[in-house]
């Protein structure tokens, strides 16, 4: 049996996605395998379960990436580093990228990157947040020990837009622990699932869920949804459920989804949720982000895998032909389509097949032990350049508006000035008529004929009062 080693695996947050379940599916894995696993990662909802997994430490740390580089952050990973003797730094999400690779840099010590996304154009929008610019990023995979992504796709474009050699990369999906998914528990097809983050970056999941269960709904009357997952989307959601007339439970965001994927036959998602569906012996059916992509079989799993299970093609299913087709589906060919996915999924998706261990990290080449520092030297002054150039972006931004605010307030006081101006020049104008009606009454009141008047009226009520007596 090999020596094993301290390592230190990096992600943003112990909370509820994707990422964050495959790690914690790893980090079970290496402490299984008998390693010594540090978690660098700021506590969240997962923060229970991480404290039952012997061989775990957990060290709290909010990272600020995504605002600035910060020395102080970067000196404490170098730290924890040296202190804990880690040998081996597996980096998950961009989010660490500042913090952790710098120290891996000061350090010396070798670090495994990985790349989660099974989409393309990713960098673009980590690039335009304005935390590191595209020098850095490609210092730091090139000079990581090994690159890992999910997808094919994903791999293209950063070994394309990197200039990096293929044999750098490994290709591993993200995968499943089976002694944690599993179930003998019957299917209720009457109960139907919808698990999503209910964020910008999911796009058309949940409301392609929601349409989906509409249809079903329409075949299977005792039908029931139940929605896991949160998020700044929610109230958007939540409005879309009314505005259909979906009657439904939300549980929001949930640790033991195992527990409640148990309780339903139907689940509707995409990536990993759909996987740990077929390992729970489930119907899985495949939301999409932007087309309905429909029910997972065994004749199509393969294509789905490759796109990691959010798609397989750029066209849309029909809801109600895929409603149709799981509510028609005779008991032989539900017993095949549950059965064929998982022994797919077992044979190609089990972490203990797929988790990336270095044997033996003493002996690797390490290419931080040959790194030209002229090189990135130049690559910082290039990213504090690069952070300068959008800072003053930023800051000239922030002028602009409060130029806007400050013309607009000036503007809005000229405006008031001039009407003030205008109501005093009215009321001059009211108080001259004023005083020239006074006037003209005045001397009506002074003519010979008001007096003449008066005179003729005072002679009338005269004339009334002596006939009255």
């Amino acid at each position: 049996m090999s020596e094993k080693y301290n390592i230190l695996i990096c992600f943003a947050k112990l909370g509820a996605g994707g990422i964050e379940t495959a790690c914690l599916t790893q980090i079970k894995e290496f402490a299984r395998r008998g390693y010594n696993v540090f978690v660098l990662a700021e506590e969240g909802m997962y923060l229970d379960t991480l404290k039952t997994i012997n061989g775990v430490t957990h060290i709290n740390f909010k990272y600020d990436s995504r605002n600035s580089f910060n020395l102080d952050k970067i000196k404490k990973v170098k730290k924890i580093i040296v202190e804990n003797n880690i040998k081996l730094v597996y980096i998950h999400q961009v989010d660490c990228v500042s913090s952790v690779f710098s120290a891996c840099m000061l350090t010396k010590t070798p670090y495994v990157a990985y790349v989660h996304h099974g989409i393309t154009g990713v960098y673009d929008i980590d690039l335009e947040i304005g935390n590191m610019s595209n020098e850095f990023l490609k210092l730091y995979y090139r000079n990581a020990y090994k690159i890992i992504t999910i997808a094919e796709a994903s791999q293209k474009e950063n070994r394309e837009r990197f200039n990096i050699s293929k044999d750098k990369y490994e290709l591993i999906p993200n995968c499943i622990d089976f002694d944690t998914f599993n179930t003998n528990k019957p299917i209720d097809t009457n109960k139907v699932l919808l698990i999503s983050r209910m964020e910008k970056d999911k796009g058309n999941g949940i409301l392609n869920g929601l349409k989906f269960f509409e249809e079903y709904k329409l075949l299977n009357p005792n039908a029931k949804l139940t929605i896991v997952g949160g998020g700044s989307k929610e109230d958007e959601v939540k409005e879309q459920i009314k505005n259909m007339n979906i009657e439904c439970e939300m549980l929001g965001k949930r640790s033991d989804v195992k527990d409640i994927m148990e309780q339903n036959g139907i689940i509707l998602g995409v990536d990993r949720c759909i996987q740990e569906a077929i390992a729970m012996k489930r119907y899985a059916v495949v939301t999409g982000y932007k087309e309905f992509q429909g029910l997972v079989v065994p004749n199509n799993i393969e294509e789905f895998s490759n796109k990691n299970f959010s798609k397989k093609n750029e066209e849309s299913n029909d809801y109600e032909e895929v409603a149709k087709k799981i509510y028609s589906l005779k008991e032989e060919d539900k017993n095949a389509i549950i059965e064929e996915n998982y022994k797919w999924l077992i044979k190609n998706r089990n972490i203990k097949n797929n988790l990336y261990e270095v044997q033996d990290i003493n002996n690797i080449q390490n290419p931080l032990g040959n790194v030209e520092y002229k090189e990135v030297i130049e690559i910082l002054f290039g990213e504090l350049q690069y952070m300068h150039t959008w800072m003053q972006k930023e800051i000239d931004r922030g002028w602009d508006v409060r130029q806007q605010t400050e013309d607009y307030y000036l503007n809005r006081e000229k405006w008031n000035e001039e009407q003030i101006k205008n109501k005093d020049i009215e009321i001059q104008k009211i108080k001259k008529e004023n005083t020239e009606i006074k006037e003209k009454f005045n001397e009506i009141l002074k003519s010979k004929s008001w007096r003449f008047i008066e005179k003729l009226r005072n002679n009338k009520i005269m004339s009334k009062l002596r006939n009255n007596k």
